[in-house]
């Protein structure tokens, strides 16, 4: 099959250039991956992997057949590790939602790039282990969407907000975070930069 000629456009060109960049014709990319993500977990019988497989082309070819359209917003969220740090939500190339954020300490950043939202809870405890190497295990986390291994969107209790405090999470504070966790389902591309 061969790549159909014409012009393809960004539908939203007020998203930040950073996501423009990622995306090209014909190339397997994160913009690629988090719609396909997005597709699957909207069929609600695919594996969420991201990757093109024949239950997922099948889908696909369906949906443009019988005209389906994607009733949810495109959301997109892009954290700056700029202090103070903060977060914007983009809905349908809009700026909706903004708050203060703290993204991972020097021993535990927060890794730029762009993710997919992969996983998702209203609630559920995390642990690992602090820089120290002593463990941590922290319950009744809420409103958590991960995007890079166990790296998270998600409240969490803290005095203060703007600057590096996690460990290589985002932190906000609980109200803003059951306000983004809606408009982060699977799929969701998530920049850290």
């Amino acid at each position: 099959m061969q790549l159909q000629s014409g012009s393809f456009v960004w539908r939203y060109p007020a998203l930040p250039a950073v996501l423009r960049s990622l995306w090209s014709v014909g190339t397997n990319n994160v913009v690629l991956k988090g719609a396909l993500m997005s597709f699957q977990n909207a069929q609600g019988d695919l594996a969420t992997t991201g990757s093109m497989n024949t239950p997922t082309w099948q889908a696909l070819v369906r949906a443009v057949l019988d005209k389906q359209r994607d009733p949810q917003n495109y959301n997109y969220v892009y954290v700056s590790k700029a202090q103070p740090e903060h977060l914007e939500l983009y809905e349908n190339g809009r700026v909706t939602f903004h708050t203060l954020v703290n993204t991972g300490v020097y021993a535990a950043p927060t890794v730029a790039g762009t993710y997919p939202v992969y996983l998702r809870f209203t609630v559920t405890t995390m642990s690992g282990l602090l820089p120290n190497g002593k463990p941590y295990h922290d319950t009744g986390i809420p409103w958590v969407s991960y995007f890079n291994g166990g790296d998270a969107l998600h409240g969490f209790i803290r005095s203060s907000y703007g600057f590096p405090q996690s460990l290589g999470c985002v932190e906000m504070p609980f109200a803003e975070a059951a306000t983004l966790w809606p408009h982060t389902p699977i799929g969701t591309l998530v920049t850290i930069q």
